[in-house]
């Protein structure tokens, strides 16, 4: 739904936590917090225009992403630990 939270699968498998701008059966279009502002505010903003597979977004679990920096340290993430979008 429009404004959900969620961690994505980014290139290189790297973790990011955005906003749910559309979605349909095969993709999730997701824009950052500061782009989702300006597109709900019709302040301008940028409409994502590529879509992740649904496979690579995840919903958005606080506790979970507090770890997110630990990954650039360790080079670890537990993408099992998430549950799909």
């Amino acid at each position: 739904m429009q404004g959900d939270l969620v961690i994505a699968r980014a290139y290189g498998g790297v973790p990011i936590v955005r906003r749910v701008w559309s979605e349909s059966a095969q993709g999730v279009w997701i824009t950052d917090e500061s782009n989702f502002e300006l597109l709900c505010s019709g302040k301008g903003g940028i409409e994502p225009s590529l879509g992740f597979p649904r496979n690579d977004v995840f919903k958005y679990d606080p506790n979970l992403t507090a770890s997110i920096d630990e990954l650039e340290e360790n080079e670890v993430w537990d993408w099992n630990q998430l549950t799909p979008y």
